[in-house]
């Protein structure tokens, strides 16, 4: 469920874990009312320790992303985290001045930057359609069980 997760990163794992899962929902993978698997579960698929998987669910749910239901587990909300639009081009402006300077950190020309970007979504956007294909085939290829 969560390919990505990169232990010598400075992210820590939890985040990392946070952010596939927000990139699963983005992508379609995940659709609200799908069931995450247990916390246990998470831990083994993404070999961290329990804790570390609980973490990130907390994260989640603090944010509006998922739902914990007892005795039946964790959904992908209903309903998506509301942003008004200041918040959201605060978070985004915030996350564009990051990439500018990691960018040039890393001694990407800046110039660059615009058609990496647009090579970016064109890449998310077939992500997302192979996704919601997949998704259409065996939509409980992600959870024990879904909605």
């Amino acid at each position: 469920m969560i390919p990505e997760l990169d232990p010598s990163s400075p992210v820590p794992i939890y985040l990392q874990i946070v952010e596939q899962i927000r990139r699963l929902i983005a992508l379609g993978a995940l659709r609200p009312g799908d069931r995450l698997p247990t916390v246990r579960d998470l831990g083994v698929r993404c070999r961290v320790n329990r804790n570390t998987a609980a973490r990130a669910i907390l994260e989640l749910e603090r944010e509006g992303v998922l739902r914990t239901r007892v005795g039946q587990g964790t959904f992908v909300s209903e309903e998506a985290p509301r942003l008004d639009r200041m918040e959201r081009n605060g978070i985004l402006e915030a996350s564009l001045d990051r990439l500018v300077i990691e960018a040039h950190s890393l001694g990407v020309p800046l110039e660059e930057l615009g058609s990496k970007l647009t090579r970016r979504i064109d890449r998310f956007k077939r992500q997302r359609k192979a996704a919601a294909r997949q998704a259409a085939v065996n939509p409980l290829a992600l959870g024990k069980g879904a909605r």
